[in-house]
């Protein structure tokens, strides 16, 4: 935050294009306007990628919540990363800009920034850097789709599954849905300057996975090497479990010390609110912890996903053995949306549940009566040929 409150950065920080065939890669920072270390470090590294160049492909690094960035805080008005539904947007379309609210100024802004870079035949990724009010080791997390965890394969961090499909009306899941690949990554905390320095890490692992920017072996193991000796000790992978969704009304205080990663038991107080203590349902690890006054997810309690799991999950993917979905007890197909089933049943057996989510069917919604499933679009197999590919 700056004396005037202004945000001392424009919204497209950096434009950088090869003029050689290759993806768009699309970088944002500061969607929440407490979360400035993902601006500085997409700063740093289109500066140094300014003098040296591209070598394929065009890095386009945006800047989220401008209005709240110059303020300090997350939000002015509402979550800027908790609106981006399609029926929403459209709405926004139709609205007099002289009606919007602050958020809707910012929101309607990156459409205008990022919806061109989607016209062409270029395949986008979006990175989109976050950090939290809580300590702990930096993640990163996205759709459970077999493109994205490629892309995430080049950074030596915790993968988070199953939070993208928890958290709904977010930037990155909106952009997903269009069929992009698209990643979130949690640097640390707020104020710490290694979280800048591990998000521009991050940048340069992808660019280099993407062959937009070749690194050599010093500098590769030097990145890497700040992400591994933060996470030394954690699971390669982890699913969510349990959100704790907090209201305003809630008066909702975390217990102190909590870090991200850190186990808890079942039946372990870890906050209050209005209505008293509230425990952990089930042992696992602490994500997400919230010690600042804005924001509706409280806590996330996640469990160790195996490693082997994931490379079944990817095999029975690559056979199409989701096809096979409709034979699962009470589990139908819907014939007007392919990455979706539904089931006349409130919820789902535990076998059915686990098996749906080894297909990447990880979203649940009750409609009505029934529940309905569903996974990102365009999860498939990684065609070799892929230009995503290095």
């Amino acid at each position: 935050m700056n004396a005037t409150g202004k945000c001392r950065w424009p919204r497209v920080l950096a434009d950088l294009d090869s003029g050689h065939p290759g993806p768009t890669l699309i970088v944002s920072g500061g969607i929440h306007g407490n979360e400035p270390a993902g601006v500085l470090a997409a700063l740093e590294v289109t500066k140094a990628l300014g003098e040296r160049g591209l070598q394929r492909g065009r890095l386009v690094a945006l800047v989220g919540n401008r209005s709240a960035l110059g303020r300090g805080c997350r939000y002015v008005e509402r979550d800027l990363n908790r609106r981006w539904f399609p029926d929403e947007i459209a709405e926004l379309r139709e609205r007099d800009p002289a009606e919007d609210t602050v958020e809707d100024r910012e929101q309607r802004e990156l459409l205008e920034r990022i919806e061109p870079l989607l016209a062409g035949d270029r395949p986008a990724i979006f990175i989109d850097l976050h950090s939290t009010s809580g300590g702990g080791p930096p993640f990163v997390c996205g759709a459970d789709t077999l493109r994205n965890l490629d892309v995430a394969a080049a950074l030596p961090l915790p993968m988070i599954l199953g939070l993208e499909e928890i958290i709904v009306g977010s930037m990155l899941g909106y952009l997903c849905n269009l069929g992009h690949s698209g990643l979130a990554i949690e640097g640390g905390q707020h104020d710490d300057p290694l979280t800048s320095r591990r998000h521009a890490s991050c940048i340069w692992l992808i660019l280099h996975k993407l062959s937009m920017a070749q690194l050599g072996e010093t500098k590769l193991e030097h990145h890497r090497r700040l992400l591994e000796d933060a996470c030394e000790g954690l699971p390669g992978f982890v699913e969510i479990r349990h959100r704790h969704v907090v209201e305003t009304e809630d008066e909702f205080v975390m217990k102190p010390g909590f870090t991200g990663f850190e186990p808890v038991e079942m039946g372990e107080v870890v906050a209050e609110d209005q209505r008293g203590p509230i425990e952990a349902p089930e042992s696992g690890r602490m994500l997400l912890p919230r010690y600042q006054g804005q924001g509706e997810d409280g806590f996330f309690v996640t469990r160790d996903f195996p490693e082997w799991r994931l490379h079944l999950s990817a095999f029975m993917r690559r056979l199409r053995l989701d096809l096979l979905a409709p034979l699962l007890p009470g589990v139908r197909r819907d014939p007007d949306h392919p990455d979706q089933l539904f089931t006349d049943r409130p919820s789902l057996s535990p076998l059915t549940s686990e098996m749906l989510a080894l297909w990447g069917y990880r979203r649940r919604v009750v409609e009505g009566d029934r529940l309905v499933i569903t996974r990102r679009r365009g999860d498939g197999p990684v065609d070799p040929f892929d230009p995503l590919r290095s």
